[in-house]
């Protein structure tokens, strides 16, 4: 399920892109250092629920500077013309075109294994390559283990026990059982499973 509506995405991710441009190659802060910053500022969870003023209502300058005063130290106001052939800004770029994609928090990809400085660190070749290429790349980074807690957050969001689960979706419990505990990882379930889960939990 992707995390807010398409309209917003391509302005997520040109200003996403200049945000870390900015930060970094004009005001000299370091790419996983101020990605915490961004990530600890609540801005995060703003992306992740599609909030217009966020995605496309402040420039990348604007919120590298917002990200930065809510954390501190404030960044300076430099007059500076974004590179959008700089690895900073197409890390950014892809990240908000992977959130947008996987319907994950940015702090969430990075407690499963895929950091800013993973995907920095394959601006080659990956930035010829398209943004679906950076997605499997992506998935292929990942934590499924990750995703079988995740599905148990969800039931229990849902109000259901794994027996009530079960017996909505009609998946075993054993099985079910083993997507939670990650013993078999969600991207080898069955499609007709995973129809069942998206229909039951609304996924």
């Amino acid at each position: 399920m992707n995390a807010y509506d398409k309209m917003y995405l391509y302005d997520a991710m040109r200003n996403l892109g200049a945000m870390l441009d900015y930060a970094v190659r004009s005001c000299g802060e370091n790419l996983e250092q101020f990605w915490a910053r961004f990530i600890a500022s609540g801005i995060d969870w703003d992306f992740l629920h599609g909030n217009p003023r966020y995605l496309c209502g402040l420039s990348g300058t604007e919120l590298a500077r917002e990200a930065a005063r809510r954390t501190g130290p404030e960044l300076p106001l430099i007059r500076t013309l974004t590179d959008i052939g700089s690895p900073e800004y197409w890390t950014g770029w892809t990240l908000a075109y992977l959130q947008w994609s996987l319907g994950l928090s940015f702090s969430e990809m990075a407690a499963r294994g895929l950091s800013v400085s993973d995907i920095y660190a394959h601006y080659n070749p990956l930035h010829e390559a398209g943004e679906e290429r950076a997605l499997q790349f992506a998935l292929s980074r990942l934590d499924n283990g990750s995703e079988g807690r995740r599905l148990k957050r969800m039931r229990k969001d849902a109000g259901f026990s794994q027996e009530e689960l079960a017996a909505r979706s009609g998946i075993p419990l054993r099985t079910l059982r083993a997507y939670e505990q990650g013993r078999i990882p969600l991207e080898k379930a069955s499609s007709g499973n995973l129809q069942a889960l998206r229909n039951v939990l609304g996924l």
